[in-house]
């Protein structure tokens, strides 16, 4: 009967372990993915921050060389107008979003990969 008693307390412990290392799994998922999505936002932040300065310094330029105090800041607005455009054609057609969900699925990957590399 005491072995039966050890073995039911060693497959109860057994059962307890695994389920804090899931719950231990998961959290280190979820880390590394807010981590990966808070480098993109930081990154994207800044490219924004940069484009705007970009675009500003390029509508300054083309006012002073086409002798005009508001062309250069319609022109740079019509280049921008027509990459939105673009990209809303592109979303009409499910292009872009196959795309994401591609690049999606395979960050998704590499993570997996990352993890089973940490295992081994």
């Amino acid at each position: 009967m005491a072995v039966i008693n050890k073995l039911v307390d060693k497959i109860s412990e057994y059962i307890r372990l695994k389920g804090e290392k899931i719950k231990l799994d998961i959290i280190a998922q979820v880390s590394r993915l807010l981590a990966h999505f808070v480098a993109f936002l930081t990154i994207a932040l800044v490219g924004l921050f940069l484009l705007i300065f970009l675009s500003l310094a390029l509508a300054a330029y083309l006012n002073y060389a086409l002798d005009s105090p508001h062309y250069g800041y319609l022109i740079v607005g019509g280049v921008y107008l027509i990459g939105l455009i673009g990209i809303l054609l592109l979303l009409r057609t499910n292009k872009l979003q196959n795309w994401l969900e591609t690049l999606f699925v395979n960050l998704s990957e590499s993570l997996e990969e990352e993890n089973v590399d940490e295992e081994i």
